[in-house]
């Protein structure tokens, strides 16, 4: 990342609403409860340090304890956050300084991934975890780019080639439920607005029922996003992956 661009104040604001009427209300309520998941099984029993890299609003940091400290940081113009993202893609924080590296949605926005997870690594504690949402099969949405998307194969590729093990991963929306939800994003659109309420409200309702129908492993192969748990890696550690 040779520039790092201004965070965008003008944002979907339905984006993590869980109200039966916005169109990301299912994918919403899933997110949080599996990010809640992979959280609770990153950090240590007293608290412990997270960093929200890549904040954006804080969406989940109520997901953490009062004994948590929590950091958020951003792209400059965030009033959320508190530590600036600098032009080259890193921040002003020690090595090893945190438990758990928190990041949602953010990678698919990312020019240099690799740049991201190694700063990720560098500010993780040894055996630290990072806790990354990401897109699978989602539709195009910059903020203010956006660049990626990944099949489960290539999200843990890109992860373990800078120094993770995959611990969990997890995929959010199978296949048939993931074609609604980007059936309903070119539809709504086209629709009058006093009749995009219902329409979203019928479509998440059939979304909820379709993905029930999923196994975890259908899940994860073709997920409209992905979320890991991956493992700070130590020297001489062989660098491997789970996936489930």
């Amino acid at each position: 990342m040779s520039s790092v661009p201004v965070f965008q104040t003008a944002r979907r604001a339905e984006v993590h609403s869980r109200d039966p009427w916005s169109p990301f209300a299912y994918v919403s309520r899933q997110l949080e409860q599996v990010t809640g998941l992979l959280i609770a099984d990153a950090l240590p029993s007293a608290g412990g340090r997270v960093l929200d890299f890549g904040c954006a609003a804080s969406p989940y940091r109520q997901l953490l304890s009062d004994t948590t400290t929590y950091v958020g940081a951003d792209l400059p113009g965030n009033p959320a956050a508190t530590v600036e993202v600098r032009p080259d893609g890193t921040v002003p924080l020690d090595d090893c300084s945190f438990d758990v590296v928190l990041s949602t949605q953010v990678l698919e926005h990312v020019a240099e991934p690799k740049v991201y997870l190694r700063e990720c690594l560098r500010l993780l504690r040894p055996t630290g975890s990072l806790v990354l949402t990401t897109h699978g099969i989602m539709y195009y949405h910059p903020d203010p780019r956006d660049y990626w998307r990944w099949t489960c194969e290539g999200l843990t590729k890109v992860i373990t080639d800078e120094g993770f093990a995959i611990a969990e991963m997890k995929g959010v929306m199978g296949l048939g439920a993931a074609a609604l939800q980007l059936l309903q994003e070119d539809l709504i659109g086209r629709v009058p607005a006093r009749l995009r309420r219902p329409l979203a409200g019928a479509t998440q309702k059939l979304i909820g029922v379709i993905d029930r129908r999923y196994t975890e492993e259908r899940r994860l192969h073709n997920a409209l996003v992905l979320a890991v748990r991956a493992v700070k890696q130590g020297p001489g550690d062989e660098t491997g992956s789970h996936a489930g």
